[in-house]
Order: structure tokens, then C-alpha cells, then sequence
């Protein structure tokens, strides 16, 4: 059985492909296969692939959406594990050597990711964007990672991880309903299994370029998969941390509406949230902050 599946779901990112791709031959570890869900792409995608027809497998769909690729990729998968890479993204060379092991010393571990190096459209390193990405990633994972901490600051690149099939399969794959699938997924990994943040270098190469989710997007994505997670919570009553998560969730819930303008929503949840726990006014100023700013707007 093949460990590895190096799955690439596209949709019109024929420009990038070939690089993509590049990037996983170029692995160290060669335990892997490579799989491509090309989501009904109507420019020069097959044209691409038809280059690499002889170290590639191929799933053609019609459009249907990232869930739906992503979801193609795992059924298809033939590996005990499944490496996601975005078509506009790159693994660096060690990605695979590194993040596997992790999943072979411990069946309890569900995922592994790691940094990401931020790169432009023309493939120069934005060391800025690469510097603010690894504060943001190391500060979300200075503890183990839990269903209530990722419920307020998940940061996860899906080129960045590699997951157990078995694992994203359980817990009832990627939710086509929701912007942010990806962020519902990892709350929902972390329910049932181990996350592993692996520090160090970068695994993955993040491109920055048009096209890409809109913040209005990713911010209804949050608010989204918040809501989501809230009538969970409400109906699995023995969830871990389940008031701790449930008040982080209102926090995110806060910080969404007020980046889209909506002070009063953003109130409302503030409020929510510290009934739930009145000591966010001393131990996190941004919460007194955002409550007089949702006042006087």
C-alpha cells in the first residue's frame, strides 16, 4: 500500500500547475502517489496535465466547488495518508520526509502541518508576509493543540499538512456548505484525534495573488463555521472544554462581525462571551477595546 497520497485539487490554475507538480517530484521521500482532481477547469488545465499523464492520476468532475474536490481526493486516495496541495501553492523538498514519520509514530495523531514561506505570483519570497505568517502560526500552537484553542486562532495551511485518510473519513470529510471548510475540518479533527504543529523550517511555499478568497469570504467563512460549531456544542453537551470553547466561539464570532462593519452584531456576542467568563475584560484589553468601539460606532 502506498503511504502517501500528494493530492492537488485545481480549478483554472493552469499557469501554476506545472510548478505544483515540480514540487512533489522533487520530494525526498518517495513512498507516494500523486493525484489530481481538476474541478472542471475550462482553461488550459488539461493541456497541463496531459504533460504528466505518465506519473500522474487524474480525476476529471464537473465544477462543483473545492469541497467537493477536496472530498473527490479522499475517497480516491489510495494512501494510509493524504498530503493536500493547493494548485497555486509548492511544497519545499522535505514536506513529505518530514510530516510522515509523525504519523507513523503515533496512531492517535490525526494531522501534522507546519510554516509556510508566503511567496508572490512571480515566485520571489515576501519575507515580510513570511515573518508575520510564522508569529501567527507560532502563537496558535505554543500549547497542544485543542478544540477550544483552535475555536478562537486555528492557523493551518492545507498545503502545509498531512492528515490520516481514515481520520478526515471519520469524521465526515469536508463540509461543502460552508467558505471555510477547512477550518470546520480541523475543529472536527481536533475533537477525535491528535494534532501535531511542527516547528522549524517551512514545509510549504503559501502563494499570495489575485483571486484568492476575498476577506469578506474568509470573515463569513469564520462567522460560518462558528455558528456551526455553537449548535454542535449545544448538542453534544459532554464536548471537551465544551464552555471554554463555546465562549471562544463568541469571540470569533465578536471579531468577524466588527471586521465587517457590523458593531452591533459584534457587540451582542462580546457580551455573550463574558457572561460566560467576566475576566476577558482584564486579561484580554481587545475585548474592552472592541466592547467601546462597538459602542460609540
Amino acid at each position: 500500500m502506498t503511504l502517501v497520497t500528494a493530492a492537488i485539487t485545481t480549478y483554472n490554475r493552469a499557469p501554476f500547475l506545472d510548478g505544483a507538480l515540480e514540487s512533489v517530484y522533487a520530494q525526498t521521500f518517495d513512498d507516494y502517489e500523486v493525484l489530481v482532481v481538476d474541478d472542471g477547469s475550462t482553461d488550459d488545465t488539461r493541456e497541463v496535465l496531459s504533460r504528466h499523464r505518465d506519473r500522474v492520476r487524474i480525476v476529471r468532475q464537473e465544477n462543483l466547488g473545492r469541497s467537493s474536490a477536496r472530498n473527490t481526493a479522499v475517497r480516491e486516495a489510495r494512501g494510509r495518508y493524504v498530503s493536500f496541495l493547493d494548485s497555486d501553492d509548492r511544497w519545499l523538498p522535505d514536506k513529505l520526509a518530514r510530516e510522515a514519520p509523525v504519523l507513523e509514530s503515533d496512531d492517535r495523531i490525526g494531522m501534522v502541518h507546519g510554516h509556510v514561506e508566503v511567496i508572490g505570483e512571480d515566485d520571489i519570497t515576501l519575507t515580510g508576509e513570511t515573518a508575520r505568517h510564522r508569529e501567527l502560526l507560532a502563537a496558535a500552537h505554543r500549547k497542544a493543540v485543542t478544540y477550544a484553542g483552535y475555536a478562537f486562532d486555528c492557523r493551518c495551511f492545507s498545503s502545509a499538512l498531512t492528515a490520516r485518510v481514515e481520520a478526515i473519513r471519520g469524521v465526515g470529510m469536508y463540509d461543502p456548505a460552508l467558505l471555510l471548510d477547512d477550518y470546520d475540518l480541523y475543529l472536527r479533527l481536533a475533537l477525535e484525534w491528535k494534532i501535531v504543529f511542527l516547528e522549524g523550517r517551512p514545509v510549504a511555499r503559501y502563494r499570495l495573488h489575485e483571486g484568492q478568497m476575498t476577506t469578506y469570504e474568509l470573515t463569513q467563512g469564520q462567522i460560518q463555521t462558528a455558528e456551526k460549531h455553537l449548535r454542535l456544542i449545544d448538542e453534544r453537551l459532554q464536548l471537551p472544554d465544551a464552555r471554554l470553547a463555546r465562549r471562544n466561539f463568541l469571540l470569533m464570532l465578536a471579531r468577524s462581525h466588527a471586521v465587517l462593519g457590523r458593531q452591533h452584531e459584534s457587540r451582542i456576542e462580546l457580551l455573550r462571551a463574558l457572561r460566560l467568563d467576566p475576566t476577558l475584560l482584564v486579561r484580554q484589553p481587545w475585548v474592552a477595546k472592541r466592547l467601546v468601539a462597538s459602542t460609540l460606532k
